[in-house]
Parts: C-alpha cells; structure tokens; sequence
C-alpha cells in the first residue's frame, strides 16, 4: 500500500505532500467512475490512469525510479515524472467525464492556458469558445487537447527553471574553487598582489604642506612595513559579508514559489563568493589607480569598510539574475490561478422609464 511507504520514510521536500494530496484526490475520482457501468475501452482508460498515478505517487516517495540523491536533484529527475504522470493522469480523466463535469473544467483550463501558453499562440481559447461546441463529442477532444498543451507548457518551465538554478550553481561553485585557489596562492606569497596602501602623514609648516610616507597600511594591521598573508583572507571574509548582506536584499525581494527548485537560494550561493571575488578586484584596481579620484585609502579601517562596500556592490552584477529569476517564478501559475482570471465588469441594471 502507499501509506506503508509514506509512514516508513521521512518526508523533507515540500512538493511531495502536494503531489501525494493530489494523486488521493485523483484516486478517488477514479473509484468514483469505476462504480458506473462501463464500456472495455473506459476500463482500458481506467487502467492506464491508475499507473500514472502509481508511477507519480512511487516517484513522490522515491520508490521507482530507484532515488540516487545527487543525480535524481540535479537532473529532477523524481519531480519531473511525478508531474508529468499526475499530469497525464488528469488528460486521461478528461474522456470518462460528462457534460456536466466538462463544463465544470473549461474554466480552470482556460485559466492554466492562460498562463503557461504564449498570448499570439493559435491553441489558446477562450470560454466563450469551449460554451459553443453544444455535444459532449466537439467538447471534450478541443478541451483535452488545451490541458494537455498547457501541462507540457508547464512541465517545460519547470525544466527551464531547473536548468537555470543548475547554471546559477555550477557559476557559484566555479567562483568559489577559482577563490580558494586564489587566496592561498596570494597568502602564500602576498608581495604577488598586495593590498595595502602608503601611509602618508601631511604636515603643515611655515614652508607649506608637506607630505610624508611612513611604512604602509594593510587590513591586518596598519603603519607596517610588508604586507602580511592573511590580508588577502580578511578582504576575502569582508567580501563575503557583503555578499551575504545582498544576497539577503535580493531574497527579501522576490516572491515566494511553491516550485521544487530553489532558485532563490541558488541566487544567494552564487551572491556570497562572487561579493568576496568584487572585493578583492575592487582593491586591486584602487590599487593600481583604476578608479578616478580613489588613489590611496588613508587608514586600514578604510581599506576594510571599502571592501564591505565592494563585496555588496556586486549586487549591481547580479541584479539582472535577479529579474531573470523573478521572470521565471512569476511564468509559473499558482493555484489560485482560476479565481484571479480576468472578468467582464459588472453591467449596471436597466432602469425602466417607470
């Protein structure tokens, strides 16, 4: 039975017990047609909707196909046939319904065509047009023919936000191996790439302002004579501080999904190491007098609260990843979906002349 298998296993993912609810639900409208009298070829249907839904409910609860736990998240592989056999399911269901339970269905299709189709696509319908067709016959192949469009149209902006979180998290783990490297070459050897700046202490006398250089300021220590190997770590940990800090911004911005992947936490993985990664650059180029008007930072407070500063400031890099997420989420309906459908305004009652 399914509930021996539920009770034996610990659900962590969200979207097992929406998918679980729904296969019951759908379990039950398949008992309910199987009480009437029917035809072979209505039982053959009946039959072919019982194993998806048994091939939906066993990948829900990672019984088949077997669960290997990195591949299975990374490819979706488990999301993927649970949708698309509950999916296939519902389609199934649509040749055992009558008239009334057709009519009951146009609107929640058109409702889901709506928002997974394209608004120039030619299979789009309306209301109206589903109302016309007078007979069970013209009805139902147009009406199943429009929830199986728009499920595939779903089920592909399913698979298209999965890749992008997938792209988003192999550019996190990149930035982050490419760092490490890099902050232990440099703290072996930071003459290669210092990061400290002249300290420079200006007099005034009865000849002038005179300025005079007196050892160096770095991000471990100030007024010292050679830069030390944990300034490139400390600017690398200031980085990820503000990295964190925007990562936490663009988060509290984007509305909440209920889809299996978790874009937004893939956007703050990659926000973190790409913060210390613009921290670092950031340095360098004031370093190298890159930045107008920044040539020297006067004291090593300075160089930290900078590197802070440019570890956030790749929030300016990423904001277009943001809107790209966001774009993603918003092209997914969510299950109020029908109930926010567009309607006529109301019309005002005629009032007789009496």
């Amino acid at each position: 039975m399914p509930g021996v298998e539920v009770r034996q296993k610990k659900v962590r993912r969200v979207w097992v017990p929406q998918v679980a609810v729904d296969v019951e639900v759908l379990r039950v409208r398949v008992n309910v047609h199987a009480t009437r009298e029917l035809k072979p070829a209505e039982r053959e249907l009946l039959a072919g909707v019982r194993m998806h839904l048994d091939k939906a409910w066993n990948a829900a609860f990672r019984i088949d196909p077997l669960p290997r736990r990195l591949a299975n998240w990374w490819r979706g592989t488990l999301v993927e046939t649970a949708y698309r056999h509950m999916h296939a399911a519902e389609v199934l269901l649509l040749d055992l319904a009558d008239k009334d339970e057709l009519h009951a269905a146009i609107r929640p299709a058109v409702a889901r065509a709506s928002a997974a189709l394209n608004r120039e696509d030619p299979r789009q319908r309306t209301v109206e047009e589903f109302r016309k067709y007078d007979t069970v016959d013209r009805l139902r192949p147009r009406l199943r023919n429009t929830v199986r469009d728009s499920y595939a149209a779903l089920d592909a902006r399913h698979a298209q936000l999965r890749s992008f979180r997938n792209i988003l998290l192999r550019s996190a783990l990149s930035i982050t191996v490419l760092m490490i490297v890099a902050l232990v070459a440099i703290s072996r050897a930071p003459g290669v790439l210092p990061l400290c700046f002249p300290r420079e202490l200006v007099e005034t006398s009865s000849e002038g302002v005179v300025t005079t250089q007196t050892g160096i300021n770095c991000p471990t220590r100030a007024a010292t004579d050679d830069p030390s190997g944990g300034d490139v770590l400390v600017v690398a940990l200031l980085g990820l501080l503000g990295g964190a800090l925007a990562a936490a911004m663009s988060i509290r911005n984007l509305k909440g999904t209920t889809t299996p992947y978790d874009v937004p936490v893939a956007l703050a993985m990659l926000k973190v190491p790409l913060g210390s990664f613009t921290a670092l650059l950031g340095l360098v180029a004031i370093r190298g007098d890159f930045v107008p008007g920044l040539s020297a930072l006067d004291s090593q407070v300075q160089i930290l609260a900078y590197a802070l500063v440019f570890g956030f400031a790749q929030q300016v890099l990423t904001r277009l990843l943001d809107q790209r997420a966001q774009t993603l989420l918003d092209g997914l309906p969510s299950k109020d979906l029908a109930e926010r459908m567009p309607r006529p305004p109301p019309t005002r009652p005629e009032v007789s002349p009496e």
